[in-house]
C-alpha cells in the first residue's frame, strides 16, 4: 500500500475531491475546507486524475507536475492529504476505478465520500458504472449560493430511492477563480496573484508553466 493512503488506515471517514488541478487554487481549498467544516469527515483527500475522460489529453499538463502543485497547495493544512492513486495508476482516470481500488487497499472499515460539484449529480448516470459506484460510495454534492437547492434535493432523493445510495448536500463559499481563468491570465501576463496558494504561483511561474 503506498504511503498516502496507509496514513488513512487510522481515520474512519474520510472525503475525496478529485480533479484535473491544472492548476490547482483556492477553490478546490475552499471546498475541502467547507467538506471538513460541514460534514463528518476527519480528512479531505486530493486526488490529481491521471487521463481525464472528458479532456483532451494534450492540453493537460503531465500529472507529476499537477501533483506537485497540490502537494505545496495543502502544506499547513493539516486535514488535507494529496495522493499519487490515479497518476501512478495510468490510463483513463474513471471515479468508480479509484473508489474500487482505495476499498480494496483500505478495506471495508474505512468509509470515505466523494466530493463532486451539485452540477455532476444530474450527470451521475452518465459515468462508468454508475449504478455500482452509487452502491460503494456515498456523494457529498458542493453548492455555491444561488444554486436551485430544491431541485437539486428532489433529483437526490430520487436517486437515493432507486438506488439506495447517500447523497448530501453543503453550500460553499462563492470563490470567483477558475483554473481556466489562471492559466488565462499568465498566457496574457497577467498576474495570479491570491488566486493560488503563494507556493503554487511560485513554482508556477519559477517553471514557466501556462506561457
Amino acid at each position: 500500500m503506498k504511503d498516502d493512503i496507509k496514513i488513512l488506515k487510522g481515520i474512519k471517514k474520510f472525503a475525496i475531491l478529485g480533479g484535473t488541478f491544472d492548476p490547482i487554487h483556492f477553490g478546490h481549498i475552499s471546498v475541502s475546507e467547507a467538506v471538513l467544516n460541514q460534514t463528518n469527515v476527519e480528512k479531505v483527500l486530493l486526488i490529481p486524475c491521471g487521463k481525464p475522460p472528458h479532456k483532451d489529453n494534450e492540453d493537460v499538463l503531465d500529472g507529476h507536475t499537477r501533483l506537485e502543485m497540490a502537494r505545496l497547495a495543502v502544506e499547513g493544512h493539516k486535514n488535507m492529504m494529496v495522493s499519487s492513486l490515479e497518476i501512478d495508476r495510468g490510463g483513463t482516470t474513471y471515479t468508480v476505478d479509484t473508489v474500487s481500488q482505495l476499498k480494496d487497499l483500505l478495506g471495508d472499515e474505512v468509509e470515505f465520500k466523494f466530493v463532486t460539484g451539485a452540477d455532476a449529480i444530474h450527470y451521475i448516470k452518465t459515468w462508468k458504472d454508475y449504478k455500482h459506484l452509487l452502491r460503494i460510495c456515498s456523494f457529498i454534492a458542493v453548492t455555491r449560493p444561488g444554486y436551485n437547492k430544491n431541485a437539486l434535493a428532489n433529483e437526490i432523493q430520487q436517486m437515493e430511492d432507486d438506488f439506495k445510495c447517500d447523497i448530501e448536500f453543503i453550500e460553499i463559499p462563492p470563490v470567483d477563480v477558475s483554473s481556466s481563468e489562471i492559466r488565462k491570465n499568465i498566457s496574457n501576463g497577467l498576474s495570479i496573484n491570491g488566486m493560488v496558494p503563494h507556493k503554487v504561483e511560485e513554482y508556477i511561474l519559477k517553471n514557466g508553466l501556462y506561457k
